[in-house]
Order: structure tokens, then C-alpha cells, then sequence
């Protein structure tokens, strides 16, 4: 990472947190510096994203795009993930585009579908007579757009109030087609034609089963990925031999994720995490009935941890009844109800739980809950509310006075720019 110093190195720095939240950047709006920054930075953030990531970054004049594929895909609940049927027809879509002109529009690319799919008996066939159907096939339009295959030449708003004329049945929307994106929108390390199943697309590092076991740089790469697509990466989650290599090299990763992100990194046994609300980290649901519900639930989970006991725990299914019982209790007075439902532990316990699970801090267990490390961030042992400053911002909660957590525990922090926030989460 020589080099990254300085004013070239911010800049770099900048283009690399872009890039992993956003793998397409055309020159244009607030873009536009960015990717003038990624060209004259070309050579070194190739290399750094071929040595950290694996991944390849195409750069051209006015288009920058990351051939992102992420290490451990969909590990947490997250109800903005499209349907398979949308991502199906994400697929079909995709096709039937090299076929078209410069500009469609939805009927003309809803008959393509249809065509296709009533071609191919393997395929399920597109009816576009359904609402449903219509309002799946938006839904994968709009993710084109997002990635920039598909663009609208009106106003946003006048082509979101045609797509839903289109899904009721009455109206139309139009759209410039970018050919060269369309062409390398699905980026997977097998081409789909040889692939042996869906599975087999996603596989970054394993290779054939004849391959053998992973290189260092394999691992490396393995673990950098997990890290800047998952704000927490918990040791208890990773294959045995990814975990060995973070067990000796964590500080060294911590320390290429502080220079490369311009980011702050916790080290500590039960993982690492990046705290970030710019970059990855997710903040808590806005105030509101249910996040505050979860919040004083999720101070409650992490207190039922055993003291000098580091990793993951179950809550059964009696006591977290106990413990919703007494979330209602706490927050009747000022959350008399929860959508629209008066305050009880059944409410807390159906509408709460599944927000600590969207955010990786529980997971379903069949005797309760499985209680995440991570939990502890948003615990209060003041007993005084949500803790706000300090250690309250990390990811796994203060240093516990144990063993695994005085000998791990390490905060990496960068050194930014004057002026520059420190992107720390709230």
C-alpha cells in the first residue's frame, strides 16, 4: 500500500468506497469526479482490487465498472433482494435486450419474453395478462436501471408514474438501452453455459474439486470480500480454513481495509467489523414503535451472555418470552402500540425479532433465538438508555473484562484529512 499517502491517496480511497458500494459509475453528476479520479488512478486501483478482491475493474472514459462478486451472498434476510421470479426475469430481460435498438419500451419488451419464453419449455412462460406478472417484470427493470443498463430519458418521476400505468394495465414507459452493459451485466467466475447448476456460478475460490487446498492469496481474497460486503464478519461464521488464516493475519487485513476504505476497522476475537455508516455499516431502523421495541429487546438479549464466555448463545424460547414481557412493560408508557396492535409481549415478540434478525443480531433457532455477538453493540449496561458515544459505536459492544476480549480486542482507526468525517456509525 505505498503510495496511498497524501492527497493521491484520498483520492484513490474515494474511487475504492464508490466503487464497493456502487460497481458502475459513468462520468456524469456528482460521478464525474470520480471516475476523472479513477482514470488517473487507474493502474494502482486495478492492482490494489486484483491483489485485495479478486475482482476486476474495467476502466474507460467515461465508465468505471467493478466485476464485483460477493464472497458469501445473501447471509442475512433483507426484503429490498428481488423474488427468484424477478430474478429470473432480471435474466430473460437481459437477453432479449442485445436484440433491441438503442431505445424499447416495456410492452416490446414484454412480448420478447413472452416470445422466449414460450420458445423454451424449460422456461416458465411471462403472461403478460397478469398484474402480477407486469408489476415482477417492473421490478426487474427498475434493478437495470439501477445498474445503469437501462435509462430513462424523461424524469424519474414520469417514468415511475408509467411503470405503474404499465403494471395497471393502461400505460407504457421507454428506455435507452447501454448494449455494452447489458452484454456483462451477469458477472460470475463460471460462464453461465458451463456451469453445472446456480450454485456453481457463485463459486469465487473453490475451482474444480481437483484443485486442492486454497493458497494464501485465495484465502486473503476470500476474507476481504466478506469484509467489505458485510459490515460484521463473526469467526464462528467462516469455513475452518478461512478461519485459521484470520486467526494469524487479522491485524495485517484490518490494517489494508483502514488504508484501502479510509475506514474505521474493530478487531476483536469474536470477528471482525467495519464501522462505517458511509461505507457499510447499516444504521438502526428510524425512530418508531418497532425499532424501539427492538432496541430495548436487543439491550436485554445481549445482558443474558455469560460472563468471560465469548461467541454466540441461545436464548430459549421461555426465557425470550420472559424478556418480551418485560420490553412491553418497560415501553408501554411511551409505545402504547405497535402497528397499530397494543402493546404486549406477542407484539414485541412478532414484530421486533425480525428486525434484529434482518440485521444479523439473532438468528431463528428451533429452542429460541440464536444470539449473535454482534448483539452487544446495542446494549446499555448504564441502564441509562441507547448508548450514543464512545464505545457505543462499536460493532461488538465495549471490551468486556475477559480473557478472549483483552487479548484480541483492537480498534483500528485511519488517519483522514483534515476536514474529512471519520464516517463513524450512530
Amino acid at each position: 500500500m505505498n503510495g496511498w499517502t497524501g492527497q493521491e491517496g484520498h483520492e484513490r480511497r474515494e474511487v475504492v468506497r464508490a466503487l464497493l458500494h456502487t460497481p458502475v459509475l459513468r462520468r456524469e453528476g456528482r460521478n464525474r469526479r470520480l471516475v476523472d479520479q479513477a482514470r488517473r488512478h487507474g493502474d494502482e486501483l486495478r492492482a490494489w482490487f486484483d491483489r485485495q478482491l479478486g475482482w476486476p475493474l474495467v476502466v474507460e472514459r467515461d465508465l468505471i465498472r467493478l466485476l464485483k462478486i460477493p464472497e458469501d451472498p445473501g447471509r442475512h434476510p433483507d426484503p429490498s433482494v428481488p423474488t427468484p421470479r424477478q430474478g429470473a426475469l432480471y435474466c430473460l430481460l437481459l437477453v432479449v435486450l442485445l436484440d433491441c435498438g438503442g431505445q424499447t419500451v416495456i410492452s416490446e419488451l414484454a412480448d420478447r419474453v413472452t416470445a422466449l419464453t414460450t420458445a423454451h419449455r424449460g422456461l416458465r412462460r411471462f403472461d403478460a395478462t397478469s398484474t402480477r406478472e407486469r408489476r415482477d417484470l417492473v421490478a426487474a427493470l427498475r434493478l437495470l436501471a439501477g445498474s445503469g443498463v437501462l435509462r430513462s430519458p424523461r424524469e424519474a418521476g414520469v417514468t415511475a408514474d408509467s411503470e405503474q400505468a404499465y403494471i395497471a394495465g393502461r400505460g407504457n414507459a421507454i428506455y435507452d438501452v447501454d448494449h455494452r452493459l447489458a452484454a456483462s451485466a451477469v458477472v460470475c467466475p463460471v460462464p453461465p453455459s458451463q456451469a453445472d447448476g446456480p450454485d456453481s456460478l457463485l463459486r469465487v475460490t473453490e475451482g474444480d474439486p481437483g484443485h486442492g487446498a486454497r493458497t494464501d492469496t485465495e484465502l486473503r481474497q476470500a476474507l476481504m470480500r466478506r469484509l467489505v460486503d458485510d459490515p460484521v464478519v463473526h469467526m464462528e461464521d467462516l469455513p475452518s480454513d478461512q478461519r485459521d488464516y484470520l486467526v494469524v493475519h487479522r491485524e495485517e487485513l484490518a490494517a489494508e481495509l483502514v488504508l484501502g476504505l479510509d475506514t474505521r476497522v474493530e478487531v476483536r476475537a469474536e470477528g471482525l467489523a467495519i464501522v462505517d455508516s458511509r461505507f457499510s455499516d447499516i444504521e438502526f431502523p428510524a425512530a418508531s414503535a418497532v425499532s424501539v421495541a427492538a432496541l430495548a429487546l436487543a439491550d436485554l438479549l445481549a445482558g443474558e451472555a455469560v460472563p468471560g464466555q465469548a461467541g454466540s448463545f441461545v436464548v430459549g424460547h421461555d426465557r425470550l418470552v420472559e424478556l418480551v414481557g418485560l420490553v412491553a412493560a418497560q415501553i408501554r408508557r411511551v409505545v402504547p402500540n405497535i402497528e397499530r396492535k397494543p402493546v404486549d409481549g406477542a407484539v414485541v415478540l412478532r414484530y421486533s425479532v425480525p428486525v434484529l434478525t434482518q440485521f444479523g443480531l439473532v438468528d431463528p433457532h428451533e429452542d429460541g433465538v440464536f444470539v449473535r455477538p454482534a448483539l452487544a453493540r446495542y446494549r446499555d449496561p448504564s441502564g441509562r438508555g441507547v448508548r450514543v458515544t464512545g464505545e457505543a459505536l462499536l460493532l461488538f459492544g465495549p471490551d468486556l473484562d475477559t480473557p478472549a476480549s483483552r487479548s484480541r480486542s483492537e480498534t483500528a482507526r485511519s488517519s483522514t484529512p483534515e476536514g474529512h468525517p471519520d464516517g463513524i456509525a450512530d
